[in-house]
């Protein structure tokens, strides 16, 4: 079965059991889609951003629990071209190992023989459940750090009950007293990557705002093709014409086709711009961050917009638990609450084209 009719058919059962099927997790390794971006040297793709964006958007199109899964776990695979190689070939030689967590600094770690004793526990930990290494942030005694830990010291809390993204198992997670060697702890900023890439070049902090941005499209994407597909078969209680044939239902499909279209090539272009200056070994400017930012959470909030009309356009049958409207529903939305695609962002493009001087740290 092609990889995204079987993530369609699977997405009932994964919302229900609030993971994804084992069908689909083997299907994504399979595919190699865990590794998207990561190095050649353990089975990556090597994507360009771009090209990465808009593979993202197409398994979010199909389910976004599957999309957001394959975001997260293809950003973390992008550790390993930070890491120095002999911690990276610990973590990353098993081409089928998925590597998941969050980069949040809440394990606090004191320094021992060798490394760093760590305790913490984190939330939004999406596909730990699946991985094989989990990043878990970690404040130590030379700052802030993202650090690897084995899957066997870290236990899981059942803690992701939420509204939607169902099956991405974003569940918190918690290590007492655990052994971190130097070599798996590493800040990807500032420093010699172990190995050289444009991926070490591009904005660190910018990889999760562009991956959820791109989650939220293809959400988005998928609720305008339910709706349309819906409009050509239903007729309305009390109506004659079906919703195709109705004017109202026309203008707000040509609407929410143009926000998205819209939304989807802002993001292509500030990301590719990006990109070039990655490839040309160039940091990105001030000005050329801030605006890629802004085509993120512009991307996340026009998605959620028009998941709403189209969730609106189909009146009744979008409530049902059958129909896909309602998840896409849920779905846009606890994606676009995501912090890095938050209107706050916006302040920060505006400040700097202002003149006002911004924190760009996180940028």
């Amino acid at each position: 079965m092609d990889l995204h009719a079987l993530i369609r058919a699977e997405a009932p059962l994964a919302e229900q059991q609030r993971a994804l099927t084992e069908p689909v997790l083997a299907a994504l390794i399979d595919h190699g889609v865990h590794r998207l971006i990561a190095p050649k040297r353990y089975g990556g793709a090597e994507l360009g951003l771009p090209e990465w964006s808009r593979e993202i958007q197409e398994l979010s199109r199909s389910d976004a629990s599957t999309g957001w899964t394959a975001m997260t776990t293809t950003i973390s695979s992008s550790l390993a071209w930070y890491l120095p190689v002999d911690a990276a070939d610990e973590v990353f030689s098993d081409p089928r190992a998925l590597i998941a967590g969050t980069a949040a600094p809440l394990g606090k770690a004191v320094e021992t023989d060798g490394g760093y004793r760590v305790t913490g526990r984190w939330g939004w930990g999406s596909a730990v459940t699946h991985a094989s290494w989990v990043i878990g942030g970690t404040f130590t005694p030379v700052g802030p750090r993202l650090a690897v830990y084995p899957r066997s010291d870290v236990t899981i809390h059942d803690t992701w009950h939420s509204a939607g993204l169902r099956a991405s198992s974003s569940h918190e997670f918690s290590l007492t007293d655990a052994f971190l060697p130097f070599r798996r702890a590493v800040r990807p900023i500032g420093i010699t990557p172990g190995i050289e890439g444009p991926i070490t070049v591009f904005p660190y902090f910018s990889f999760l705002a562009a991956g959820v941005a791109s989650v939220c499209l293809g959400v988005a994407r998928r609720a305008i093709d339910e709706i349309e597909a819906l409009a050509a078969e239903k007729t309305p209680q009390y109506a004659t014409t079906r919703l195709a044939e109705q004017t109202g239902v026309q203008i707000e499909l040509a609407l929410i086709e143009a926000r998205l279209s819209s939304a989807t090539a802002f993001l292509h272009d500030t990301l590719s711009v990006a990109w070039d200056h990655a490839v040309n070994g160039e940091a990105a400017p001030d000005a050329v961050k801030a605006r890629l930012r802004l085509a993120c959470s512009f991307a996340a909030g026009e998605a959620t917009d028009v998941t709403q009309k189209a969730f609106a356009a189909g009146g009744g049958s979008s409530v049902f638990e059958s129909s896909a409207l309602q998840r896409c529903l849920r779905d846009a939305h606890v994606a676009a609450q995501h912090t890095v695609v938050s209107r706050r962002m916006l302040e920060t493009y505006s400040m700097l084209k202002l003149g006002l001087g911004p924190d760009m740290t996180r940028f």
